[in-house]
């Protein structure tokens, strides 16, 4: 599997002949480049505000104020992005925004005390929502664009999977790190390596070649209101919604509590996070490989069927770890890791199965709309419960989410409607 990753980027380093090649080219250094960020800060910023001693609600708010702040801006962000020409370059814009706040989260840390740090962490990185609503609004359509439907699940499975990769050795190596190098030097290490390598990755996502677009009329807010709704009387993609909003509501609800979990509940080291977190994602790197090549020929719905039930399944057994047992959760790493990756696979097909061509960007921000509804309750409710009933039944519930979404992807695969054709071909 590394043999053909390193096949196709020395391929493309080769011969970049084509925009179609270039284009795969800098998605790949873009996505390599990025799966340091997410080994470093993405990883351990939960991690840093359970060492700061911040309750379960303020680590939970590190998911749901960035929800909450995406949610707001769902109407204006979409009314925004539509009258931009050069996609690329404004999502660009609104990526390297995210990096800036990478610098003063890593101050706040240094110097502030643990009872004022964490709220101001959990405030600059709940900004990172405004930028990050406007550049994900559009990455879809840039995706569309630069990549060819006959060539995109493979490039996906290959470029999730150099994502796994990179990922992998970066949070083992961040691990090490922050056991060998004393407070504070260790974390501002981390923050400062990823920060150049955001920037890294976004000035690479820059360099993607795609059409200019003609930009769309800006409609009144009540057009707009009824556009968001419009959607969802789509039969096919209702049905993909009420599918993923049982099953993200599993993946959501121990977000805020599970680092909390493996600190106090596990005693576990930042080194042992790292060791687990990295088998995670070595089996995330493989499972995007070995998913993207079957993809086209199991379909969305038997792929993300299996997937919920093994991930499920993967969050009980964690349930059931005790410091004594913590070995469950590298069992865990392994069996989510692996199915995780068909969760992105099977609903990223599935997505742009059900949108049309022409509204993309429409379709996206209600999905992002719902995606962040639940980003926003579910972890304030697994951190509720968690004080009523104890982490491991937050983790059991989560579970149960799961194995319904898998229930549900079966019972209404037959009603599988595909996307609503455009009446006319879009301008050039």
């Amino acid at each position: 599997m590394l043999d053909r990753v390193l096949s196709l980027l020395r391929r493309l380093r080769a011969r970049p002949a084509t925009r179609e090649d270039r284009n795969i080219r800098r998605l790949m250094a873009h996505t390599g480049l990025f799966g340091v960020v997410q080994g470093g800060v993405i990883t351990f910023l939960p991690v840093l505000l359970a060492r700061l001693g911040a309750s379960a609600t303020m680590v939970s708010l590190l998911t749901s104020l960035p929800a909450l702040l995406t949610i707001a801006l769902a109407l204006p962000a979409g009314a925004l992005v539509a009258r931009w020409r050069n996609l690329v370059r404004e999502s660009a814009r609104c990526f390297y925004a995210i990096r800036l706040t990478y610098p003063p989260i890593a101050l706040a840390a240094a110097l502030l005390g643990p009872s004022a740090a964490p709220a101001l962490i959990v405030i600059l990185w709940g900004l990172t929502a405004i930028p990050g609503t406007l550049g994900n609004t559009v990455f879809y359509d840039v995706l569309a664009e630069a990549v060819p439907p006959r060539r995109r699940a493979a490039v996906n499975g290959v470029r999730w999977a150099l994502l796994g990769l990179v990922s992998a050795a970066s949070v083992a190596l961040f691990g090490q790190m922050l056991e060998a190098l004393p407070w504070p030097y260790n974390y501002t290490l981390l923050f400062a390596i990823c920060f150049v390598a955001g920037l890294l990755s976004t000035y690479s996502y820059s360099r993607i070649e795609v059409p200019l677009r003609e930009p769309g009329p800006c409609a009144k807010l009540a057009v707009r209101l009824a556009d968001l709704v419009e959607p969802l009387q789509q039969p096919g993609f209702a049905i993909f919604s009420v599918v993923t909003l049982v099953m993200r509501w599993g993946l959501f609800l121990p977000s805020g509590v599970f680092t909390i979990f493996l600190v106090r509940n596990l005693r576990a080291s930042d080194a042992w996070i790292g060791e687990r977190t990295t088998l995670e994602n070595g089996a995330l790197t493989v499972g995007y490989y070995l998913w993207g090549r079957v993809a086209n020929r199991l379909g969305p719905f038997r792929m993300l069927a299996m997937a919920n039930v093994a991930v499920g399944g993967a969050l009980c057994l964690a349930g059931l770890a005790s410091v004594q047992t913590r070995w469950f959760l590298f069992i865990g790493a392994l069996i989510g890791g692996f199915f995780v990756s068909a969760v992105d696979v099977s609903l990223f097909e599935w997505l742009l199965a059900v949108m049309p061509a022409d509204e993309r960007p429409r379709y996206v921000a209600v999905n992002t709309l719902l995606l962040n509804l639940v980003a926003f309750l579910a972890p304030l409710t697994g951190a509720t419960v968690a004080r009523w009933a104890g982490i491991p039944a937050v983790l059991f519930a989560a579970g149960g989410c799961l194995f319904v979404s898998a229930a549900l992807t079966l019972r209404l695969q037959a009603r599988r409607v595909p996307a609503r054709r455009p009446a006319a071909a879009p301008k050039a």
